[in-house]
């Protein structure tokens, strides 16, 4: 049980990390979708941190807000599932007194 618990946190950090890669292209291609070129390098933040910069998603509309609400939402559910395994990891890889 141990194990299991233990390749569940990997597997739902992969999924994590997978679903923050879609979430910043999807942003990326919102941004590129909206602006007009305007200041890379507050793009590249905002691609980077792009869950704490979702007010200009909201502007966008349509489609493309819709892809990256739902890379958050995956984002965090990837999160709790992590945080639940690695809870009963390290109770299951415990070792008895």
């Amino acid at each position: 049980m141990a194990s299991v618990a233990t390749f569940l946190v990997f597997l739902a950090l992969v999924g994590a990390l997978a679903s923050w890669i879609a979430g910043a292209v999807f942003y990326a291609h919102t941004l590129s979708a909206n602006d007009n070129g305007g200041d890379w390098a507050r793009r590249w933040l905002a691609v980077v941190a792009w869950p704490l910069a979702l007010g200009r998603v909201r502007n966008a509309g349509g489609h493309n807000a819709a892809r990256v609400n739902k890379a958050l939402v995956a984002f965090i559910a990837c999160m709790l599932v992590a945080a639940a395994a690695v809870s009963a990891s390290t109770n299951l890889h415990r070792l008895p007194r």
